[in-house]
């Protein structure tokens, strides 16, 4: 069996006044430490700064320190992607194996736009990855969901239809793709895109009020989480845990 946890949107800020984002990390590294068996690696799907400062990511570097088993991060539209790329060593995009798994991590960010993109360039690079992979099973990471979650205000710094579109016909033709995993909107929500599952990791930090349809937005102090996805007999299933958060 393979465990990944995933973790999402910490926005950490270097001083003290960071809407209570280090505790919440910290209950949540704590509950990660917590689990039997360990997990096999941690993926951090984005916005693990708040600014993009060194500062944050020293920050989060020092938070994330507990974690014995390897921590894999991936750039969100908040981070600065050299200045993580720089306190981390991992480059924006690359692939890994977890276990049994192949973890791609996809880049869908631009530099200084809440929105993302997984443009022709991006794809044929998925493509290559997932060719390379052989028969693992695989995990494609990457910040922006490739769906629609029905809350407008997210929805529109999500990635575009064609976008989706693309990714959903590559996934269609890709039966090794077990799960696409994502963080960005703050909480968690499920979806099917080319028959594959997709999930989006509750954050860290502050969680996002459930507005169906609605263009009022605000976030929530409500439990923070993170996801557990668990891979066995060739089969994955994601799990959400919740954690109070301090205080």
């Amino acid at each position: 069996m393979t465990l990944l946890a995933q973790l999402s949107d910490l926005h950490l800020r270097a001083g003290e006044d960071d809407r209570g984002a280090a505790p919440a990390l910290e209950a949540v590294v704590g509950a990660v430490l917590e689990l039997r068996p360990a997990p096999d690696a941690v993926l951090v799907s984005g916005d693990l700064a708040d600014l993009g400062e060194p500062a944050e990511y020293a920050r989060a570097r020092e938070l994330l320190a507990p974690l014995p088993m390897p921590v894999h991060v991936m750039p969100g539209n908040h981070d600065d992607r050299e200045r993580l790329a720089e306190c981390f060593g991992q480059p924006a995009r690359y692939a890994t194996t977890v276990g049994e798994l192949r973890l791609v991590v996809c880049d869908t960010t631009l530099p200084g736009r809440m929105e993302g993109r997984l443009d022709d360039e991006r794809l044929a690079w998925l493509e290559a990855e997932l060719d390379a992979a052989g028969g693992a099973p695989v995990v494609v990471a990457m910040h922006h969901p490739p769906l629609l979650t029905g809350i407008p205000v997210l929805d529109d710094i999500g990635l575009p239809a064609a976008d989706r579109a693309a990714l959903g016909a590559l996934l269609a033709r890709s039966p090794r793709v077990r799960r696409v995993v994502a963080g960005h909107v703050h909480r968690t929500a499920f979806g099917l895109l080319g028959g594959c599952g997709v999930v989006t990791a509750p954050a860290t930090s502050l969680e996002a009020r459930l507005e169906i349809g609605g263009r009022e937005f605000d976030f929530r102090p409500e439990p923070a989480g993170f996801l557990l996805h668990a891979h066995r007999d060739g089969e994955l299933v994601s799990h959400v845990q919740p954690v109070a958060r301090p205080g």
